[in-house]
Protein backbone atom coordinates (compact mmCIF):
# COMPACT_ATOMS: atom_id res chain seq x y z
CA UNK A 1 0.00 0.00 0.00
CA UNK A 2 1.45 3.50 -0.92
CA UNK A 3 2.51 5.94 2.01
CA UNK A 4 4.50 9.06 2.18
CA UNK A 5 6.61 9.84 5.57
CA UNK A 6 5.99 13.58 6.72
CA UNK A 7 7.88 14.97 9.61
CA UNK A 8 8.52 10.94 10.81
CA UNK A 9 5.14 10.04 10.88
CA UNK A 10 3.30 7.19 7.84
CA UNK A 11 0.34 8.30 6.04
CA UNK A 12 -1.13 6.18 3.20
CA UNK A 13 -1.79 7.80 0.37
CA UNK A 14 -4.93 6.47 -0.53
CA UNK A 15 -8.28 6.92 -2.20
CA UNK A 16 -11.77 6.42 -0.34
CA UNK A 17 -12.37 3.48 -2.49
CA UNK A 18 -9.32 1.80 -1.16
CA UNK A 19 -9.81 2.44 1.85
CA UNK A 20 -13.09 1.05 2.28
CA UNK A 21 -12.17 -2.04 0.37
CA UNK A 22 -8.73 -2.61 3.13
CA UNK A 23 -11.41 -1.99 5.74
CA UNK A 24 -13.31 -4.67 4.42
CA UNK A 25 -10.49 -7.26 3.96
CA UNK A 26 -9.54 -6.04 7.08
CA UNK A 27 -12.61 -7.50 9.08
CA UNK A 28 -12.96 -10.45 6.74
CA UNK A 29 -9.34 -11.69 7.99
CA UNK A 30 -10.48 -11.73 11.44
CA UNK A 31 -6.95 -9.44 12.20
CA UNK A 32 -6.80 -7.17 14.94
CA UNK A 33 -6.27 -4.02 13.84
CA UNK A 34 -6.51 -0.52 13.87
CA UNK A 35 -7.23 2.85 11.94
CA UNK A 36 -6.06 6.39 13.10
CA UNK A 37 -6.59 9.47 11.28
CA UNK A 38 -3.48 12.45 12.08
CA UNK A 39 -4.00 15.31 11.13
CA UNK A 40 -1.42 18.19 11.49
CA UNK A 41 -1.46 18.43 15.26
CA UNK A 42 -0.25 15.03 15.61
CA UNK A 43 3.01 15.65 13.87
CA UNK A 44 3.57 17.76 16.79
CA UNK A 45 2.73 16.05 19.23
CA UNK A 46 4.15 13.09 18.05
CA UNK A 47 7.59 14.81 18.40
CA UNK A 48 7.63 14.97 22.39
CA UNK A 49 5.66 12.08 22.89
CA UNK A 50 7.60 9.01 21.31
CA UNK A 51 4.75 6.05 22.91
CA UNK A 52 1.97 8.48 20.54
CA UNK A 53 4.47 8.17 17.22
CA UNK A 54 5.24 4.50 17.77
CA UNK A 55 1.35 3.96 18.13
CA UNK A 56 0.53 5.86 14.73
CA UNK A 57 3.51 4.26 13.22
CA UNK A 58 2.32 1.04 14.06
CA UNK A 59 -1.66 0.76 12.40
CA UNK A 60 -3.01 -0.73 9.60
CA UNK A 61 -4.43 2.44 8.56
CA UNK A 62 -3.16 5.57 8.89
CA UNK A 63 -5.31 8.18 6.90
CA UNK A 64 -4.53 12.21 6.05
CA UNK A 65 -7.17 13.81 8.36
CA UNK A 66 -7.12 17.45 7.22
CA UNK A 67 -5.66 19.88 4.22
CA UNK A 68 -2.30 20.38 6.54
CA UNK A 69 -1.34 17.00 5.78
CA UNK A 70 -1.70 17.43 2.16
CA UNK A 71 -0.05 20.49 2.16
CA UNK A 72 2.80 19.25 3.89
CA UNK A 73 2.77 15.97 1.91
CA UNK A 74 2.97 17.84 -1.52
CA UNK A 75 5.13 21.04 -0.12
CA UNK A 76 8.20 18.23 0.58
CA UNK A 77 8.16 17.10 -2.85
CA UNK A 78 8.70 20.84 -4.36
CA UNK A 79 12.56 21.83 -4.92
CA UNK A 80 12.22 25.58 -4.97
CA UNK A 81 12.75 28.23 -2.53
CA UNK A 82 11.30 26.73 0.88
CA UNK A 83 9.17 30.21 1.76
CA UNK A 84 7.79 30.46 -2.07
CA UNK A 85 6.71 26.89 -2.09
CA UNK A 86 5.28 26.91 1.20
CA UNK A 87 2.94 30.29 -0.06
CA UNK A 88 2.30 28.11 -3.31
CA UNK A 89 1.39 25.04 -1.58
CA UNK A 90 -1.38 27.20 1.19
CA UNK A 91 -3.01 29.19 -1.69
CA UNK A 92 -3.48 25.90 -3.79
CA UNK A 93 -5.31 24.40 -0.50
CA UNK A 94 -8.18 27.37 -1.09
CA UNK A 95 -7.82 27.80 -4.60
CA UNK A 96 -6.51 24.84 -6.39
CA UNK A 97 -6.74 21.61 -4.28
CA UNK A 98 -6.01 18.82 -7.61
CA UNK A 99 -2.25 20.43 -6.95
CA UNK A 100 -1.88 19.09 -3.64
CA UNK A 101 -3.00 15.48 -4.58
CA UNK A 102 0.46 14.30 -6.16
CA UNK A 103 1.62 13.50 -2.59
CA UNK A 104 -1.74 12.58 -0.83
CA UNK A 105 -4.28 12.12 -3.17
CA UNK A 106 -7.33 12.74 -0.59
CA UNK A 107 -8.13 14.05 2.51
CA UNK A 108 -9.86 11.14 4.86
CA UNK A 109 -11.23 12.72 7.78
CA UNK A 110 -12.94 10.52 10.53
CA UNK A 111 -16.50 12.56 10.15
CA UNK A 112 -16.40 11.50 6.16
CA UNK A 113 -15.14 8.24 6.38
CA UNK A 114 -17.83 7.30 9.40
CA UNK A 115 -20.40 7.43 7.37
CA UNK A 116 -18.70 4.85 4.80
CA UNK A 117 -17.90 2.56 7.61
CA UNK A 118 -21.38 2.10 8.84
CA UNK A 119 -22.18 1.75 5.10
CA UNK A 120 -19.81 -1.04 4.45
CA UNK A 121 -21.13 -2.61 8.00
CA UNK A 122 -24.85 -2.33 6.72
CA UNK A 123 -24.07 -3.84 3.65
CA UNK A 124 -22.17 -7.03 4.82
CA UNK A 125 -24.02 -7.82 8.06
CA UNK A 126 -20.80 -6.26 10.48
CA UNK A 127 -21.47 -5.29 14.13
CA UNK A 128 -20.31 -2.29 15.83
CA UNK A 129 -19.94 -0.55 19.09
CA UNK A 130 -19.43 2.80 19.83
CA UNK A 131 -17.35 3.51 22.87
CA UNK A 132 -16.50 6.92 24.28
CA UNK A 133 -18.55 10.14 24.40
CA UNK A 134 -19.93 12.70 26.54
CA UNK A 135 -23.07 13.93 28.04
CA UNK A 136 -24.04 17.36 27.04
CA UNK A 137 -27.40 17.63 28.33
CA UNK A 138 -29.04 15.83 25.81
CA UNK A 139 -28.03 12.46 26.59
CA UNK A 140 -24.75 10.46 25.90
CA UNK A 141 -23.73 11.42 22.42
CA UNK A 142 -22.36 7.33 21.96
CA UNK A 143 -25.84 6.92 22.17
CA UNK A 144 -27.35 9.80 19.92
CA UNK A 145 -24.91 8.85 17.40
CA UNK A 146 -26.51 5.35 17.86
CA UNK A 147 -29.59 6.96 16.76
CA UNK A 148 -28.85 8.87 14.01
CA UNK A 149 -26.53 6.09 12.57
CA UNK A 150 -29.42 3.68 12.42
CA UNK A 151 -31.73 6.07 11.25
CA UNK A 152 -29.46 6.60 8.33
CA UNK A 153 -28.61 2.87 8.05
CA UNK A 154 -31.96 1.07 8.57
CA UNK A 155 -30.07 -2.37 8.29
CA UNK A 156 -27.08 -1.73 10.37
CA UNK A 157 -26.34 -3.45 13.85
CA UNK A 158 -24.89 -1.45 16.47
CA UNK A 159 -24.53 -4.15 19.32
CA UNK A 160 -23.79 -1.94 21.69
CA UNK A 161 -22.20 1.38 23.23
CA UNK A 162 -20.66 2.91 26.32
CA UNK A 163 -19.11 5.88 27.11
CA UNK A 164 -16.34 5.17 30.15
CA UNK A 165 -13.20 6.68 29.76
CA UNK A 166 -9.47 5.67 29.06
CA UNK A 167 -8.54 5.16 32.91
CA UNK A 168 -6.29 2.39 33.99
CA UNK A 169 -8.87 1.57 36.73
CA UNK A 170 -11.49 1.30 33.79
CA UNK A 171 -9.81 -0.71 31.34
CA UNK A 172 -10.66 -4.64 32.73
CA UNK A 173 -14.22 -3.69 32.41
CA UNK A 174 -14.88 -1.94 29.49
CA UNK A 175 -12.46 -4.69 27.28
CA UNK A 176 -14.36 -7.46 28.81
CA UNK A 177 -18.14 -5.57 27.96
CA UNK A 178 -16.55 -4.38 24.76
CA UNK A 179 -15.58 -8.51 23.59
CA UNK A 180 -19.07 -9.78 25.12
CA UNK A 181 -20.80 -7.88 22.34
CA UNK A 182 -18.79 -9.30 20.10
CA UNK A 183 -18.63 -6.84 17.55
CA UNK A 184 -16.12 -6.69 13.92
CA UNK A 185 -15.94 -2.67 14.26
CA UNK A 186 -15.18 -0.56 16.78
CA UNK A 187 -15.33 3.08 16.87
CA UNK A 188 -13.38 4.94 19.42
CA UNK A 189 -14.11 8.63 20.85
CA UNK A 190 -12.12 9.63 23.87
CA UNK A 191 -10.10 12.29 22.13
CA UNK A 192 -6.97 12.45 20.51
CA UNK A 193 -3.81 10.68 22.01
CA UNK A 194 -5.62 9.13 24.62
CA UNK A 195 -7.79 6.86 22.26
CA UNK A 196 -4.81 5.83 19.66
CA UNK A 197 -3.02 4.66 22.94
CA UNK A 198 -5.76 2.99 24.06
CA UNK A 199 -6.69 0.54 20.93
CA UNK A 200 -3.21 0.13 20.58
CA UNK A 201 -2.43 -1.12 24.19
CA UNK A 202 -5.73 -3.35 24.25
CA UNK A 203 -5.41 -4.51 20.69
CA UNK A 204 -4.53 -8.04 21.43
CA UNK A 205 -7.05 -8.18 24.75
CA UNK A 206 -10.15 -7.01 22.59
CA UNK A 207 -11.39 -9.60 20.06
CA UNK A 208 -10.18 -9.73 16.51
CA UNK A 209 -11.67 -6.14 14.97
CA UNK A 210 -11.05 -3.72 13.40
CA UNK A 211 -10.58 -0.31 15.72
CA UNK A 212 -10.85 3.79 14.57
CA UNK A 213 -9.83 6.06 16.54
CA UNK A 214 -12.42 8.79 15.74
CA UNK A 215 -11.67 11.81 18.02
CA UNK A 216 -15.05 14.17 18.26
CA UNK A 217 -16.56 12.49 15.10
CA UNK A 218 -18.89 10.91 16.99
CA UNK A 219 -20.01 14.08 19.11
CA UNK A 220 -20.57 16.00 15.44
CA UNK A 221 -22.88 12.29 14.38
CA UNK A 222 -24.84 12.92 17.42
CA UNK A 223 -24.96 16.94 16.99
CA UNK A 224 -23.32 17.67 20.23
CA UNK A 225 -21.03 19.87 17.95
CA UNK A 226 -21.68 21.72 14.80
CA UNK A 227 -19.93 20.56 12.28
CA UNK A 228 -17.51 23.13 9.71
CA UNK A 229 -19.44 23.77 6.35
CA UNK A 230 -18.51 21.50 3.41
CA UNK A 231 -16.91 24.56 1.14
CA UNK A 232 -14.68 26.01 4.45
CA UNK A 233 -13.34 22.49 5.06
CA UNK A 234 -12.94 21.79 1.44
CA UNK A 235 -10.82 25.18 1.21
CA UNK A 236 -8.45 24.13 4.02
CA UNK A 237 -10.06 26.81 6.62
CA UNK A 238 -10.91 24.40 9.09
CA UNK A 239 -8.81 24.87 11.42
CA UNK A 240 -8.80 28.23 11.78
CA UNK A 241 -12.77 28.56 11.89
CA UNK A 242 -13.71 25.69 13.59
CA UNK A 243 -13.34 27.21 17.39
CA UNK A 244 -15.74 29.58 16.43
CA UNK A 245 -18.70 27.26 14.15
CA UNK A 246 -18.26 23.65 16.28
CA UNK A 247 -18.37 24.87 20.28
CA UNK A 248 -21.60 26.94 20.72
CA UNK A 249 -19.99 29.80 22.03
CA UNK A 250 -17.87 27.88 24.77
CA UNK A 251 -15.66 30.12 26.00
CA UNK A 252 -13.48 27.74 27.37
CA UNK A 253 -14.44 25.38 24.72
CA UNK A 254 -12.54 27.84 22.56
CA UNK A 255 -10.09 28.88 23.91
CA UNK A 256 -9.05 25.10 23.78
CA UNK A 257 -9.54 24.46 20.19
CA UNK A 258 -7.41 27.90 19.98
CA UNK A 259 -4.48 26.72 21.58
CA UNK A 260 -4.74 23.32 19.12
CA UNK A 261 -4.97 25.66 16.10
CA UNK A 262 -1.74 26.73 17.33
CA UNK A 263 -0.07 23.77 17.64
CA UNK A 264 -2.24 22.33 14.45
CA UNK A 265 -1.31 25.53 12.65
CA UNK A 266 1.39 27.68 13.36
CA UNK A 267 3.78 25.28 15.12
CA UNK A 268 3.48 23.07 11.79
CA UNK A 269 4.67 25.47 9.70
CA UNK A 270 7.49 25.67 11.43
CA UNK A 271 8.33 22.53 11.20
CA UNK A 272 8.03 21.97 8.04
CA UNK A 273 10.21 24.96 7.47
CA UNK A 274 12.84 23.51 9.06
CA UNK A 275 12.47 20.00 8.23
CA UNK A 276 12.65 21.30 4.16
CA UNK A 277 16.13 20.87 2.78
Amino acid sequence: MKSITLSGLQVNNISKREFVRTVDRLVKEKKPSYVVTPYSEFFIRAQIDGEFKDVINGADLSLADGIGVLIGAKYMELKGNKYVDLIKCFLAAVFNREYLKSGVQEKLSGSEIVYDVCELAEKEGYKVFILGGFDFGKGCTSDLAKEVLEEKYPKIDICGTYAGSPAPEENEHIVNYVNKRNPDILLVAYGPVKQEKWIAKNLNNLRPMVSFALGGTIDYVAGAKKKMPKYLSDRGLEGVLRPFVSERGNLCLIIRRLQRAWLGIIKFTFVLLREKK
